[in-house]
């Protein structure tokens, strides 16, 4: 393996943590409502910004895989 593969290598690692990190929160904020209103502040907009922020990382994951495994010539 070459140095640009594990660079590749760290930037979808990184990129499936944050992308993890967001889809946690927003659905332990769609959760028991009980115990998620004192762990989020404003839980109400975590969910849904949260929950927006992980498909936008999920679409651009995506994109950047299929243009790596489809190149243009």
């Amino acid at each position: 393996m070459s140095s640009a593969s594990y660079g590749l290598i760290f930037v979808f690692l990184a990129a499936g943590c944050v992308l993890g990190w967001f889809a946690n929160r927003s659905i332990a904020a769609h959760g028991d409502v009980k115990s998620t209103k004192g762990k989020l502040p404003g839980y109400r907009k975590a969910r849904h910004r949260n929950g927006v922020l992980a498909m936008i990382l999920a679409l651009v994951i995506g994109v950047v895989v299929f243009d790596l495994i489809h190149p243009h010539p």
